[in-house]
């Protein structure tokens, strides 16, 4: 998902230059999908390890 987000960043910024209607929405998309990324969205769940489980018992 990052690379996807900063795909659209480089697009959306190329755009800006030749047609900004296009590259402002591209752009922006770009920053959404990367804030969404370092947020923690679209990543797996973390696995649970059965020793840490015992440990505490």
């Amino acid at each position: 998902m990052i690379g996807l987000g900063i795909a659209f960043i480089i697009v959306g910024i190329v755009f800006l230059f030749i047609v900004p209607w296009v590259g402002i929405p591209v752009g922006i998309v770009g920053l959404v999908l990367a804030l969404l990324w370092v947020a923690g969205f679209g990543r797996r769940a973390a696995s649970r390890d059965e020793t840490t489980v015992r440990d505490r018992v």
